[in-house]
């Protein structure tokens, strides 16, 4: 009778597994088909979407031309190093601002109306980041800061507050979690709050949270199109995005397989990012995200 019952659990764990792999197969490839799309339309020698039938799904007669198109003809690598001065100076105001903010402040510090200044940041977090872009260029327009390389200094200035509020926030509830005995063990040896015990302890042990805001800034400013449109008028200056709308729009037509292409291309310093920082983004997600 026992071995009867042990036969049918190992076939309905069987079952179940089977049917685990199914479902796990199936989002998989829900989840790569868009990538594998983009990337057979950017070798498709005619600048159209490629249909979605089984026969079109594998080229027969892939072409290189939209990426030789873009390094070569086209200041890819001017876009490039200018969108990524920007991610930079965004990623270190950003962290800075939101570790010393929702680190310092928020999380370890008695700061005076703390409770109003946390309900300020988190409603601050529910306005769309486009909704500002206006009211940020006509202010860094009266600063006379839309000239030459000041453009970059008012974009990154603009990326680093609406990054930083959300950041600070983010901050602060990872902070809460990690109890404060570590510092005190630390001011007992002799390391003071500000340059030891807070730097030395607390800043090694929020590597996570500074990895992920890290990538939030990134994301923010490698990406974005609205205010990098509005701000930069020389074409020496501009961003990735801005290359790409000026590439694959023209004559009011769209060239598809460049504008894959140049995804493509765009994508490879997004998905280094999230390599570099995989270990640290498994340990947010492990610690159920960032909630409070």
């Amino acid at each position: 009778m026992s071995s009867k019952y042990s036969l049918k659990n190992r076939v309905a764990n069987w079952v179940r597994l089977g049917i685990s792999y199914i479902i796990l197969a199936i989002v998989a490839a829900i989840a790569v088909f868009p990538i594998y799309y983009i990337i057979i339309t950017s070798v498709n020698p005619i600048p159209t979407l490629a249909s979605i039938t089984l026969r079109s799904l594998l080229p027969e007669k892939p072409s290189l031309e939209a990426y030789y198109y873009i390094l070569f003809k086209e200041p890819f690598l001017l876009w490039l190093r200018n969108s990524l001065i920007l991610a930079a100076g965004t990623i270190a105001i950003t962290v800075i601002v939101a570790f010393i903010t929702g680190g310092a402040a928020l999380s370890r510090f008695n700061v005076p109306g703390k409770t109003t200044l946390m309900v300020t940041i988190y409603v601050m977090t529910f306005f769309p980041f486009a909704a500002t872009a206006l009211p940020l260029y006509l202010m860094f327009a009266s600063l006379g800061m839309l000239r030459g390389w000041s453009t970059y200094v008012g974009l990154i200035l603009a990326y680093s507050g609406g990054t930083s509020i959300f950041s600070s926030y983010l901050v602060k509830v990872f902070l809460d979690r990690i109890p404060k005995d570590y510092e005190e063990a630390a001011l007992i040896d002799g390391l003071t709050r500000p340059g030891g015990a807070f730097f030395r302890i607390l800043l090694p042990m929020a590597k996570p949270i500074i990895a992920f805001v890290a990538l939030l800034a990134f994301m923010g400013a490698y990406t974005d199109y609205a205010l990098a449109n509005a701000f930069i008028t020389q074409g020496s200056m501009w961003t990735l995005t801005l290359g790409m709308y000026y590439l694959a729009f023209v004559n009011r037509a769209t060239l598809y397989n460049v504008l894959a292409a140049f995804s493509v291309l765009m994508g490879i310093p997004i998905f280094a990012i999230f390599i570099a920082f995989q270990k640290y983004l498994v340990q947010i997600y492990a610690m159920g995200g960032v909630k409070a």
